[in-house]
């Protein structure tokens, strides 16, 4: 680091706080004056290298007077002395709105200032607020990468954060390069969690504008599901005829639903206020004279507008073409009328909004007219116009009816609409003492409702009475269908639990097709399937449940199926499903007494304990059970007629069976 020289020395004594601060005001408060009369526009670089080379040597710092924000710019110039001073190198710093990017003519300033200059030493473009736009060193080593790396990753420094504050950050990196290390690996460790986790906290966050909407919705879902899975569980209960558990769980679902809801309507409440609920102070500034926070450019423009109707701001990019000729009209008709062409930005005082730089002007300049702002819309190829009168007899809503539509691709041209407009559509009079109120000081800032409104609202109900069942209704459907149903098929031969609907849709289809046969092509019935045709109709005439019910299917499907081929092997129906397919082979297995069973080609390729998950139940009201509950029933005995079929049918007709 270079050794500071006598001349450097002299400046830092110079520059102690109590003359640093009087030295910001006077250099931040004078902008180079304009030259109306020349014909394209001082770049950036000519003009803010001309305010620098002004200052000392060495320890220089321009803030455009038309930065926006919360502080003042003999302020923010103090503040920028101080980080930068303490470095002990040459510093050159501006902090302007109208020169990064996405600024009107945008290009790199930084090399055409060095160049001007000519002085080595740090080079820094600041927005009022936000990173540097640009920085460079010349003749001095220092960390530039760092200081960049320490203003992304510090946490107190918001994407809006004052120059001031990414001076302050940005030098301390510069002197220290490790501490710029330190906030980068802290960056990496508050980004390694999860970002959906902390936009979610981000949502249901009560200071939002629908952080207590999203709050109430979550809380009402969650009271929903909760009922939702209780009702449930007292419905299965019930069943069971466990009442006592049943009401227990009915309780508890009730006051877990209650805390679910009520804990978080605690937390929204007490929680302090702030973000969304504090009204923007730029909003509140917005609402009263002088409708801006910082008067310095506004200020300049009026003392000029005393001199000549017609202000013309030397960083305005746009072309001169024919402003001679409309400051000429200017002075005609009743009004008195004052017009600025100037550079706009969204980082300027006004927020780039001509119509609010208008109004600051009128109210700073105290004369009785009309006042005028043009500037570049969104580059340099087209103008829009702002209007605010003081002392004039003017609607202002009509003032801006008149202009806010004006897309003109030169100054002169926008201006010339503008008095053209305003003085034939207008009746507008100059009358000593008339109030005048812009069109955006009547609007209120926008801040959320009470929270309590917000988190009882239609989120929270909707909620608790849809998403939330309809979550319990999509598990418990998932559950039967994916882990039931699945589980069942996966042996190929059906479910393996059957209730009365379903049992009875299958033994009326069965029985339905055997009428079928009998009434068309009943001669192909051999004589001794006779009976058992005749017993499955008899048992479905009566009106059978449960086991009767199924052996009536199982009769109709081997009468139907011994029609329609004469001479199969028949086995008999399958031991582990007798609504399987027919029996192939025999087997070993558990499930029958003797040993043995018949099963189908499926089921014979099972192990036993597959076999016996697999196994038929008949389900009830209360419960489920396997078809062969009861072997020395008529129907388990002779295997549904595969046993000696004749003593089946006797034992089936001579009582009345009912299951």
């Amino acid at each position: 680091m270079p050794a500071l020289s006598l001349p450097r020395l002299l400046v830092r004594a110079l520059l102690s706080p109590a003359v640093a601060v009087a030295a910001a005001v006077v250099l931040t408060a004078s902008p180079v004056a304009a030259d109306t009369s020349a014909d394209t526009p001082t770049t950036p670089a000519e003009y803010y290298a001309r305010l620098l080379a002004e200052q000392p040597e060495g320890a220089a710092v321009v803030v455009d007077p038309a930065s926006g924000g919360l502080t003042d710019p003999a302020e923010t110039a103090e503040a920028v002395h101080a980080a930068f001073g303490a470095l002990d190198v040459p510093y050159q710093v501006v902090v302007t709105p109208f020169t990064g990017p996405g600024s009107a003519g945008f290009s790199r300033v930084l090399p055409a200032l060095h160049d001007r200059l000519g002085a080595d030493g740090i080079y820094v473009l600041l927005p009022p607020e936000g990173r540097p736009d640009e920085v460079r060193a010349y003749g001095v080593d220092l960390p530039v990468q760092a200081g960049m790396r320490a203003v992304d990753a510090d946490p107190d420094l918001g994407y809006d954060a004052p120059a001031a504050d990414v001076a302050r950050v940005f030098a301390a990196a510069l002197a220290d390069p490790a501490l710029a290390e330190g906030m980068a690996a802290e960056q990496e460790r508050a980004e390694a969690v999860p970002e959906a986790w902390t936009e979610f906290l981000d949502d249901i966050d009560p200071t939002r504008f629908n952080g207590p909407e999203n709050l109430g919705f979550l809380a009402g879902s969650t009271a929903g599901l909760l009922l939702s899975a209780g009702g449930w569980i007292v419905w299965l209960t019930l069943r069971g005829g466990r009442r006592r558990i049943a009401v227990a769980t009915a309780a508890g679902a009730a006051v877990l639903a209650g805390a679910a809801v009520v804990a978080p309507y605690a937390y929204v409440m007490s929680a302090p206020e702030g973000g969304h609920e504090i009204p923007d102070p730029l909003e509140l500034v917005r609402l009263e004279e002088p409708y801006v926070f910082s008067t310095g450019r506004i200020e300049h423009i009026a003392e000029r507008l005393a001199e000549d109707p017609l202000y013309v701001d030397p960083l305005n990019p746009q072309s001169r073409e024919g402003l001679a000729e409309v400051a000429a009209t200017l002075s005609e008709g009743p009004v008195p009328v004052y017009a600025a062409v100037v550079n706009l930005s969204g980082e300027d005082e006004s927020g780039g909004d001509p119509e609010v730089l208008a109004a600051a002007l009128a109210s700073v300049s105290g004369r009785e007219g009309l006042y005028l702002v043009a500037g570049p819309d969104f580059g340099v190829s087209t103008t829009e116009v702002g209007a605010a009168a003081e002392g004039v007899e003017v609607d202002a809503s009509a003032l801006w009816r008149e202009v806010y539509d004006i897309e003109e691709p030169t100054p002169a041209r926008a201006l010339d609409t503008a008095v053209t407009a305003l003085r034939a559509e207008t009746e507008a009079v100059v009358s000593g003492g008339a109030e005048y109120t812009p069109r955006f000081a009547d609007d209120e800032p926008n801040l959320p409702g009470p929270r309590s409104e917000r988190y009882w609202s239609d989120g929270l109900w909707g909620g608790m009475l849809l998403v939330g069942p309809l979550v319990v209704a999509t598990v418990i459907g998932s559950y039967y269908l994916v882990v039931l149903l699945v589980r069942n098929l996966r042996s190929g031969g059906g479910p393996t639990v059957r209730g009365p609907r379903a049992l009875r849709r299958v033994a009326e289809r069965e029985t339905g097709r055997l009428r079928t046969l009998l009434s068309t092509r009943g001669d192909r019935v051999p004589d001794t399937l006779m009976p058992q045709a005749e017993t499955a109709l008899i048992l479905m005439d009566r009106g059978v449940e449960g086991l009767d019910l199924l052996g009536a299917a199982v009769l109709a499907r081997r009468v139907v199926a011994a029609a329609e081929n004469p001479g199969a092997d028949d086995l008999g129906p399958c031991l582990v499903n007798p609504l399987h397919p027919p029996a192939t082979r025999r087997a070993d297995t558990r499930l029958d007494r003797t040993g043995s069973g018949a099963l189908c080609a499926a089921c014979a390729e099972l192990t036993d304990d597959e076999r016996e998950s697999r196994v038929l139940r008949l389900r009830t009201r209360s419960t489920a059970h396997s078809y062969l509950k009861s072997p020395k029933d008529p129907w388990i005995r002779h295997r549904f007629g595969a046993d000696r079929p004749q003593e089946l049918v006797e034992l089936l007709l001579k009582e009345d069976r009912v299951h």
